[in-house]
Parts: structure tokens; sequence; C-alpha cells
């Protein structure tokens, strides 16, 4: 009987092993998504769940938390293209953060992504810039 039981465990746990990686493999890659996240507006706001929370700071420089409408939000572009701040995007399998670091600017703002039902969407931001 415990051989009955061993067996039927180990085909349980190699058949969700096997979907778990089918599901990653059809996951959105996330470098084709952002690409296409900045260049169209309508991708983009369909790539966003509203409302949601931001993190920022008000004019005396204190922490706030924000919700986001759709009707207060601006179109984002998220590119390195820029001479006032460095970009990174770090990569992680359900979750990804664009950092933009500012190059003698007060540019300082985290961009938060999660992976949901094999596609990317916009979780949140955190923005502290000054």
């Amino acid at each position: 009987m415990k051989k009955i039981i061993t067996i039927l465990f180990i085909a349980v746990f190699c058949q969700l092993a096997t979907a778990q990686q089918k599901a990653k493999s059809n996951s959105e890659n996330f470098n084709t998504f952002l690409k296409k996240f900045n260049e169209d507006k309508n991708f983009q706001l369909s790539r966003v769940k509203f409302p949601f929370k931001i993190k920022t700071i008000d004019d005396n420089l204190e922490d706030i938390e924000v919700t986001m409408t759709q009707k207060n939000y601006r179109i984002l572009k998220l590119d390195d293209k820029g001479m006032e701040f460095r970009q990174k995007i770090i990569l992680k399998p359900n979750k990804a953060v664009i950092e933009q670091r500012g190059i003698d600017t007060g540019i300082y703002a985290d961009y938060i992504f999660e992976l949901k039902d094999n596609k990317w969407f916009l979780k949140t931001w955190v923005d502290q810039s000054t």
C-alpha cells in the first residue's frame, strides 16, 4: 500500500512540475512586453489594473500613498533613452522592477510589474524624486 501511495505521489509531483514548466515557457517575454508598453498607448492602458496605490513624496518631502485612477494616469515612457537618468531592469520569474536613477538630477523612481496569467502588468511605482 505504501508503494502505491509513493508512486501516486511521485506521479502527481511530476505532472505539477511539467505544468509549471509549460506555463513558464508560455510566459510573455518582459523585454518584448516593455517595448510594446512604451510604444502603444492602448496596450499600456490595457496592462494597468486601475485603481492602484503608488508611493511618492509631497511638497514637504514626506512619504505619501496616493490612489492612481485611470483619469489621473499619465502614459509612461520607460525606455532608457535619457541623458538625465540611468535605467536598470531587475527581472525575477514573476516580478520586474525598472529602476530610474538621476545623473545629477533628483530622479529616483521604481516601477514594479508583475506576471499574471503569463502576461506582464504594471502593479505600482515608488517615486521619491525631488
